[in-house]
């Protein structure tokens, strides 16, 4: 008889371990990870002729006879933010930068935080780039100037000033269950979409290499920081808790 109690409470206990298990595996998380990464687009770009008065650039010639690519894209970020608003309520949640972030890497860096479960509306990505005092300068972008003749000049863009990109994101649900990505991309295209051939033909040559600056060439320069902040993009994924 006391065999077979012990049995019986052997049983019942391998039984409530195996439920405690199960519910324990399928148990719905309060908060999910939230991971941030950079990372860029579109490296090369053709540059038009000339701009007219209102500022807009017009392809009048045929492109592909000058154009920038950039090979090394390096950033230095302060800061990570997600902005939304949940249930009509603003929220936020932020993670401190990363340093020298490879935009170029197949496989982005990334830092986290953690998001309480619910749905946000409104949602935008934020990147925000601050001044540096030493050489880890917020963004740093290398490559070549193809002129039209053919010719091949290395160019350099070194930003070292206060700016944040901001992008749009689609509505996010966040259930518990799975994790989330924000990924932010700088669309490298954008930050010369208003630069000309002659702009960059008429820029000083630094042991013979465009360098682009507060201070070596500033039309240029301050062109692409206007158009800095408007050059981000946004991919939201959800994935499976591991």
């Amino acid at each position: 008889m006391k065999k077979e109690l012990s049995l019986s409470l052997a049983t019942a206990l391998l039984f409530s371990l195996f439920f405690a298990g199960c519910k324990k595996d399928t148990a719905v998380s309060a908060t999910s990870q939230l991971s941030f990464d950079m990372l860029s687009d579109n490296a090369s770009a053709n540059l038009s002729a000339f701009t007219n008065n209102t500022g807009l650039t017009l392809n009048s010639t045929p492109l592909g006879t000058a154009s920038v690519t950039w090979t090394t894209a390096i950033a230095n970020v302060t800061k990570f933010k997600l902005d939304a608003k949940q249930g009509g309520v603003p929220f936020e949640v932020t993670a401190n930068g990363l340093s020298n972030i490879d935009l170029f890497a197949i496989t982005p860096a990334s830092i986290s935080a953690v998001i309480p479960v619910g749905t946000y509306t409104g949602v935008e990505l934020h990147v925000v780039l601050a001044k540096s005092t030493g050489t880890a300068f917020p963004l740093v972008l290398k490559g070549n100037y193809t002129t039209k003749a053919g010719n091949v000049v290395p160019i350099e863009f070194d930003f070292n000033e206060d700016v944040e990109i901001v992008a749009t994101a689609a509505d996010l649900v966040v259930d518990g269950k799975s994790d989330v990505l924000a990924n932010i991309s700088l669309h490298l295209n954008k930050l010369i979409a208003n630069i000309t051939t002659t702009d960059i033909d008429q820029t000083a040559r630094t042991n013979s290499t465009i360098l682009i600056t507060g201070a070596i060439n500033p039309t240029v320069y301050n062109k692409i920081k206007t158009d800095l902040q408007l050059s981000g993009g946004s991919n939201i994924v959800t994935t499976v808790k591991k």
